[in-house]
């Protein structure tokens, strides 16, 4: 995936995705589209409506949910009630520093291999959290080409 695309790529992309590409939801995908970063609903919400002030709450949730059923950005549960949407859809897994609330992008291999301990299922897909603290005299946490510093604990769509 490519980042930091022109409100003309974006629409280009909804289009080649299915999707009729609306004022609102060119400008739900092209903030979310600027880098690689995890955002809730609520922070896209409040992004949005503080610079054009004209976005609904369900135009918020309906948009998101299509673009993760059509793969423009994945859905990330937290926990319960801390889902964020990410705009890396490249298979990934994610550390959350539990001292700082930073989300940072792990590569597959951080994780070591996977070991289904001989269960006869198909594997669609594997979403690996870690949590922890980052012991302060390590090395930091290896991450994809970036890591992208957020809170967590601001409230969730």
């Amino acid at each position: 995936m490519r980042f930091g695309l022109s409100k003309k790529e974006v629409s280009g992309l909804l289009k080649s995705r299915g999707i009729n590409p609306t004022s609102q939801r060119i400008e739900i995908a092209t903030l979310l589209l600027q880098r690689p970063q995890h955002l809730s609903a609520e922070e896209i919400y409040q992004q949005l409506n503080q610079e054009f002030g004209l976005v609904s709450q369900a135009t918020v949730y309906n948009t998101l949910r299509l673009l993760v059923e059509r793969g423009v950005i994945s859905e990330v549960l937290f926990s319960p009630d801390r889902i964020y949407y990410d705009s890396n859809t490249a298979p990934h897994h994610h550390f959350l520093d539990l001292d700082t609330g930073s989300i940072t992008d792990l590569a597959p291999a951080c994780a070591g291999p996977l070991n289904l301990c001989g269960l006869d299922i198909q594997v669609e897909g594997v979403s690996l959290l870690i949590k922890g603290r980052q012991k302060r005299e390590s090395v930091p946490v290896p991450a994809l080409n970036h890591s992208v510093p957020r809170q967590y604990g601001h409230s969730a769509g």
